[in-house]
């Protein structure tokens, strides 16, 4: 059973009005994903959305199959859910180390160990997560933090562009 958080009829209706859910890939998410790779020197960054039953992966780097063809996983392989349902960033060092984590089906699945993501927040509501992901234990700095939460603000701005221009133009 997902977190009520997850089912808020409004957050799920702030979520579609976006009209980002299950849409293309985008060179604008594509860049931001890409930087975060790159500037954190992680192998894996996503721009994920997270409904009630399944996290969609707007854009993703690094992501293993079938997950990154199929640009999305169901609810439980999934580290962004929990981001979204607290509304506030998740940073875990090493998920197999720590009880609430050790048998969490990313790690087995996706192998995913070291996590961190923060919520994408649209007219208040948490509609998915800007995470990075390592393959093995990782010391998140000051430095990668403040990168992932500036690439998260990036992200929203995209996506408040988006809705401003739907908005001007129905």
């Amino acid at each position: 059973m997902p977190p009520i958080a997850l089912t808020n009829p409004q957050r799920l209706r702030a979520l579609m009005e976006t009209a980002l859910l299950d849409s293309p890939a985008e060179a604008a998410f594509d860049r931001l994903t890409r930087l975060a790779t790159l500037a954190l020197d992680v192998p894996t960054a996503v721009v994920s959305l997270v409904t009630s039953d399944r996290q969609f992966f707007k854009s993703c780097v690094g992501v293993g199959e079938p997950w990154g063809t199929d640009r999305g996983t169901p609810l439980k392989y999934s580290f962004c859910q929990y981001v979204v349902a607290e509304s506030r960033p998740l940073i875990i060092e090493d998920a197999r180390a720590l009880p609430q984590w050790k048998d969490h089906p990313a790690i087995k699945h996706m192998n995913v160990v070291a996590y961190a993501g923060f919520p994408l927040l649209v007219d208040g509501f948490p509609l998915g997560s800007f995470c990075a992901m390592d393959y093995k234990p990782r010391k998140w700095t000051r430095r990668d933090i403040t990168i992932l939460e500036d690439l998260a603000a990036a992200t929203m701005t995209e996506i408040e562009l988006r809705a401003a221009r739907r908005m001007a133009h129905p």
